[in-house]
């Protein structure tokens, strides 16, 4: 039997995304360029397979390159893919949450081994608390990936549609075992809510910190048709209030994320120039 977090890993790329994200990478790139300066370096954060990037033009904007995200294979497969001319040692590897594949699996063993063993039905409440016990193992004992000031460093920092993502793992684990026991989703939930706003605390800091001029942020405000903001997002608007930045550009853009799911975001793109954070 496969394990439930390879499954998820598997579904993660949204298919036909390249295709489908023309127009949002064309002006999401534009943007980039039209606020930074020609022969300056970036580090983009998050890039995964790079549909959301005209690597090409920005090829030609920037003078280095520099491309992180924790899935190798998606990073390789996105350059391939637009024939990027960014070499091998430029494409980082790293995961800035620090909970490691190893972890979600047994995270997910633990959880099946759990509703197995009931001789009956799975009791909610306890199947709740076990969800909740692993998960803030996993967040209390989480290890980011060291990254030295060298690899990172860059004139301007890129990191769109991040924040929102920091716990989806989590929260899709526990959608499948909805299925099976009957527990509280709004405990889960609110549960991972709460360890949002530390979490994008210390992803914002190290954002500041690799970034000598700016640092831009694409942040969902909203995903379209549905009321209320993006967790993750939402706390990082809050942050970056906290922090009483300047924004020194901004744009809105529509993200026709998944047409197939009926799934679009409303994205605001900020600009923060760096300074003592």
């Amino acid at each position: 039997m496969s394990n439930l977090y390879d499954d998820l890993k598997a579904l993660a790329q949204i298919p036909h995304a390249y295709e489908t994200w023309t127009d949002y990478r064309e002006r999401l790139s534009g943007f980039f360029m039209s606020q930074t300066e020609p022969g300056s370096t970036v580090l983009i954060v998050g890039a995964g397979a790079c549909s959301d990037l005209a690597l090409q033009a920005l090829g030609e904007h920037f003078s280095e390159i520099r491309l992180l995200d924790r899935d190798a294979d998606a990073l390789r497969e996105g350059v391939r893919r637009q024939r990027a001319q960014i070499l091998p040692d430029r494409l980082i590897c790293a995961d800035l949450l620090g909970v490691s594949e190893e972890t979600y699996r047994a995270i997910a063993d633990g959880l099946l081994s759990e509703i197995q063993s009931a001789s009956l039905r799975p009791d909610p409440a306890r199947f709740e608390r076990c969800l909740k016990e692993a998960f803030a193992h996993a967040l209390r004992t989480r290890t980011p990936d060291p990254i030295t000031a060298q690899a990172a460093l860059s004139d301007h920092v890129i990191c769109c549609g991040v924040h929102s993502q920091l716990l989806t793992t989590f929260l899709q684990m526990a959608s499948v075992y909805r299925r099976y026991v009957p527990f509280r989703p709004e405990a889960i939930e609110s549960f991972l809510r709460e360890q949002l706003p530390s979490l994008v605390f210390a992803l914002n800091d190290t954002l500041f910190r690799w970034a000598k001029r700016s640092v831009i942020f694409g942040l969902e405000e909203c995903r379209i048709g549905i009321a209320g903001g993006v967790d993750g997002a939402w706390q990082a608007f809050s942050d970056l209030e906290r922090r009483g930045v300047p924004i020194a550009a901004e744009q809105r853009l529509i993200w026709s994320f998944d047409p197939a799911q009926g799934k679009a975001y409303s994205m605001r793109i900020l600009q923060i120039e760096k300074e003592d954070q």
